[in-house]
């Protein structure tokens, strides 16, 4: 099982390819990009088309690079340049439109979270935690234990405070006190969630730090130990080594710097990198700090394999027989599980208003799983590739007349609903033609509702309302919304309107 994810920073991009192991996964291949899209915002704040042009390239090539891989698709997160763009959704339908792939914009919460879980995949976590991840937009904080109990996002991240306080990079006194002030305003109202614990036998409060510019300070540090280090993750430096890095690096002139193991990559955002982390650090009273090598991307690498894993552990005999299918035609999993999982929440809320047949809900997770089938053939029409290819499958354990509903369910998955011209359709017995139109009805509402392919979106609730049904979800992209509504013809004309709320 391969699984692709990708992460859209304020500097740089970021791809990462994985299988999975036996008690974790094993790196197949990573790319970075440093696109900068943090200095291709107009005044008002919006990313411009030589950004635009940024992102579609970068993401082209992680397209690429996963199919090479054997993956269909890459899940995209964009974090805080594109989160405080106006102009962000826009542009993340159209680098939909422009590369095939939607950047999904998750909040500070959402990013701490899955940065916690990748820091979680690299170094020990112990009973109290707290993670700084320094962005180029933002930093986060993140407390907990073995899941994250707090999280917090600030506009502290390293080109931020640069362009703000430290424009010429050198870094002077002036220049760092000014910024220590700003971090210490906007950290001091929530010192009390993060700060260090008093100490027991049994919970020490272990502070770590995930960026490149942690990973830069660690090589630096051990080089001034006269270290050799071949990996930083797990490193551990005390506050004085990182206070006097910072000076020892603000003392030494700009030409020179480059000397310094470790930041020569780093010059220009070096300097406010280090005040704000060290400023930060000094508040929370840290004493020793261990970095991390896992940050935003392995945390969403391990949260996509663990959907991927239940996914295929939840399935009936059957049901394996329908996967085995799935990825025989290269079917994105991802997507698949997603729509399955929302069919079937839909249908739960359904049944006990509507009939249906015992063996609907197999059948409806068979179509869902195997709805985009087709698109080995062609992009064009696949919906009715799709049909084909399940009719011609060999399921396992379906009778010929499930096989051919389940074929049905699919093809009417997009496009035209089920009409009197369509022979096939007309050749099913009455009640078998309800079937059909119903759980296709069902299967479009949820396929809309992963439109962008994020995986985001949940049902929180559907309820009968007025003549028709509402229904209530959370995390879902202003495409996935657009998505679900454009598709809620079939399920308007089967069971009455359907309303969509997102909250």
């Amino acid at each position: 099982m391969r699984a692709a994810v990708a992460d859209i920073g304020t500097s740089s991009s970021h791809l990462l390819i994985a299988e999975a192991q036996a008690g974790g996964y094993r790196v197949l291949d990573t790319l970075k990009l440093r696109t900068m899209l943090g200095e291709c915002l107009d005044a008002a704040g919006n990313l411009t088309p030589e950004g635009e042009d940024r992102l579609a390239h970068a993401l082209t090539q992680f397209a690429e690079l996963a199919r090479g891989a054997g993956v269909s698709e890459v899940r995209v997160y964009a974090t805080s340049a594109l989160r405080e763009a106006p102009n962000g959704s826009a542009v993340a339908e159209r680098m939909l439109e422009r590369t095939g792939l939607y950047p999904t914009i998750i909040s500070g919460k959402r990013e701490g979270e899955l940065t916690y879980l990748g820091v979680g995949q690299s170094v020990e976590l112990g009973a109290d935690n707290v993670v700084l991840d320094l962005g180029g937009g933002s930093l986060e904080f993140v407390r907990g234990d073995r899941l994250p109990s707090e999280v917090l996002s600030l506009p502290l991240g390293s080109i931020r405070m640069t362009l703000g306080y430290v424009p010429d990079g050198v870094g002077s006194s002036k220049q760092t006190e000014k910024l220590r002030g700003a971090v210490q305003r906007a950290l001091g109202p929530h010192l009390a969630r993060f700060a260090a614990r008093p100490s027991t036998d049994s919970v020490q409060t272990q502070f770590l730090l995930s960026s490149g510019t942690a990973e830069a300070a660690a090589e630096a540090i051990a080089a001034l130990r006269g270290e050799r280090v071949a990996n930083v993750n797990g490193f551990s430096f005390t506050l004085s080594e990182l206070h006097d890095l910072l000076e020892r690096i603000r003392k030494t002139k700009p030409a020179a710097r480059a000397k310094i193991a470790g930041i020569e990559r780093r010059l220009g955002t070096i300097v406010a990198g280090l005040a704000t982390l060290h400023t930060a650090l000094e508040m929370l009273g840290a004493q020793r700090i261990t970095v991390s090598a896992g940050a935003l991307r392995e945390g969403m690498l391990v949260e996509e394999l663990s959907r991927l894993s239940a996914f295929t552990q939840s399935l009936s005999p059957r049901q394996r027989s329908v996967l085995s299918s799935a990825e025989r035609y290269g079917v994105n999993l991802a997507h698949a599980q997603q729509v399955a999982e929302l069919s079937r929440q839909l249908f739960d809320s359904l049944a006990p208003y509507t009939v249906f047949p015992p063996e609907a809900r197999s059948l409806l997770t068979a179509a869902a799983a195997l709805h985009e089938s087709g698109q080995i053939v062609a992009q064009s029409s696949h919906h009715k590739h799709s049909a084909y290819l399940i009719r011609h499958a060999g399921l396992a354990g379906f009778s010929p007349r499930e096989i051919e509903l389940i074929a049905q369910i699919a093809r009417y998955h997009r496009k035209s609903p089920p009409k009197p011209s369509h022979s096939e359709f007309m050749a099913l017995a009455g009640p078998d033609q309800k079937t059909v139109s119903r759980l296709a009805a069902i299967l479009r509402v949820a396929d809309g509702l992963d439109r962008a392919h994020s995986g985001s979106a949940q049902i929180r609730e559907l309820s009968p309302h007025k003549a028709g049904w509402r229904l209530r979800v959370t995390g879902a992209t202003p495409l996935d919304l657009a998505g679900a509504a454009a598709k809620a013809d079939l399920w308007q004309k089967e069971f009455g309107p359907l309303s969509i709320e997102e909250n």
